[in-house]
């Protein structure tokens, strides 16, 4: 199961990348995008994310924030869950235990939030800052 990130240029909709996919015998891969898989009982949903500060609203960053905390909550939905606010308030009011993501990179990653807040626990996962090393997720 991949999801896609703002560095990923080589597919661009989801036919595309299974297509390509099967053209290289590549069977046994999945997109997170707009749903959620389950691991045992945990259900697996994300999107890419994006920053957006209050000061940019009406920017090309606001309109980015808000298509993909749009998919994030189309992907709780596809757990069994809906509504939406912003992206903690959302990921306490569906109760998310382990928030996995990226797009920190350099300096920035000086702000990442790690560890647990409001019974979440947060991990950074860019490639990066975990020296471009596979990272085990859940056991």
């Amino acid at each position: 199961i991949i999801l896609k990130g703002n560095h990923d240029y080589w597919w661009t909709t989801a036919a595309k990348f299974y297509k390509f996919c099967a053209a290289h015998g590549w069977d046994d891969m999945f997109i997170l995008n707009n749903n959620c898989y389950y691991y045992g009982d945990t259900a697996l949903c994300g999107t890419r994310g994006w920053f957006y500060e209050q000061e940019q609203e009406g920017t090309h960053d606001e309109k980015i924030f808000r298509r993909e905390l749009g998919r994030l909550e189309a992907s709780f939905k596809a757990a069994g869950e809906h509504e939406c606010p912003e992206i903690l308030e959302l990921l306490a009011r569906y109760g998310v235990k382990h928030c996995f993501y990226g797009h920190l990179h350099a300096e920035s990653m000086r702000l990442a939030m790690q560890g647990s807040f409001d019974g979440c626990e947060f991990r950074l996962l860019s490639a990066d800052y975990v020296n471009f090393k596979p990272q085990k997720l859940l056991d």
